[in-house]
């Protein structure tokens, strides 16, 4: 942290996992065809080569195991994979979320074309073989015994024609069910759509919104900005504590995903405001909430925060660098870094979660 000119600032040693295995709630496993076989998993290091997922001890065991079943359908219709190099071909990606503490998936299929033929009749295929995922899962004998069985609520066709590295494209189908699953975390309820941006560490991510609560030490009457709200976790977790909390998010599908999540949980002081940090931002702020993407915040956005004259800034970053980056540009705005919490949220990889508290002069 010295060499980002933060020397000084107190690193705390990082918060680990008690059982760190089978935690990511999320998969996007690309599909190509090798070796005249569709293949679907992780690309291999360094290459677009993609290697088979049979198993996978981060991810939730029925993910993995729904996966090589939708694979093995795709398959059985002929169903072609999509070549990066030729643009042709049908299958690009298969995703998945799971609730940890619900029994709910929301599955997709990424296209590159106008749909998959017999598409309602290919999900209701997958459908229909969500009990032999169970068994598998229940008869693996290196995955943990799971207390509940996981059902398919939704399957969701997205339509990505681009030839770029973008996995998803903006039209969605559903093809069975219902467009979104469920999620509990801290005693609150989340809808989360196919698209949406939800922790894929559920137990590390209730240990960091924790420390936010707590490292902002609201006494129930300040004014919370939770910047990068996204479907507003953050928001609502401090809602509790906070006279009124402010989320703002500039991607309209989140915002509206925020305000369905706060009248699903009742809240009456927490509110979404759509648009850019930059030009939405209120004059006035007691406690602001930092939580951006890799990129970090641009210094429009920080020098607008600050503007705002807060008394704590909670920043939230899933990488270091940016995160040295704009502390270094708070600290020469009146803010002093009084300490960085390191959270392993992403557990066998070098990744890293990260909360700073930083205190106006």
């Amino acid at each position: 942290m010295e060499e980002e000119g933060i020397g000084g600032v107190e690193v705390r040693p990082t918060l680990g996992m008690k059982d760190p295995w089978f935690y990511r709630n999320k998969i996007q496993f690309p599909i190509r065809m090798q070796n005249n076989r569709l293949q679907m998993g992780y690309f291999k290091a360094k290459t677009h080569e993609v290697v088979n997922i049979k198993e996978c001890y981060t991810q939730d065991p029925y993910l993995t195991e729904i996966a090589q079943i939708a694979c093995k359908i795709f398959e059985g219709r002929g169903l072609s994979a999509y070549d990066e190099k030729t643009g042709k071909g049908l299958i690009r990606h298969f995703t998945g979320r799971s609730g940890s503490q619900t029994d709910e998936m929301l599955l997709g299929i990424v296209v590159n074309g106008k749909g998959i033929p017999a598409g309602f009749t290919v999900a209701h295929e997958i459908k229909k073989q969500e009990r032999l995922m169970q068994r598998q899962v229940t008869r693996h004998q290196d995955y943990p015994r799971l207390p509940r069985r996981k059902r398919i609520v939704g399957i969701v066709q997205n339509i990505n024609t681009s030839r770029g590295n973008v996995i998803l494209g903006k039209d969605n189908t559903t093809l069975l069910g219902i467009p979104f699953m469920r999620e509990k975390l801290g005693g609150f309820t989340f809808n989360i759509r196919f698209f949406s941006f939800f922790q894929v560490n559920p137990q590390q991510a209730a240990k960091i919104y924790d420390l936010v609560k707590d490292y902002a030490e609201l006494t129930g009457q300040e004014t919370v900005v939770d910047a990068y709200a996204g479907i507003g976790p953050i928001a609502i977790w401090l809602a509790g504590r906070a006279g009124q909390v402010i989320g703002i998010e500039d991607q309209a599908e989140a915002v509206k995903d925020a305000q369905e999540n706060i009248r699903l949980n009742k809240l009456g002081n927490v509110t979404m405001e759509p648009g850019a940090i930059e030009k939405v931002f209120p004059k006035k702020a007691e406690v602001v909430i930092l939580d951006p993407p890799r990129g970090g915040c641009s210094e429009k956005a920080l020098k607008v925060v600050a503007k705002s004259s807060p008394r704590t800034i909670i920043y939230v970053s899933c990488n270091p660098a940016t995160l040295a980056r704009d502390i270094s540009i708070l600290m020469k705005s009146g803010f002093k870094a009084e300490f960085i919490q390191p959270v392993d949220m992403f557990p066998q990889t070098n990744h890293v979660e990260a909360v700073a508290r930083l205190q106006s002069i």
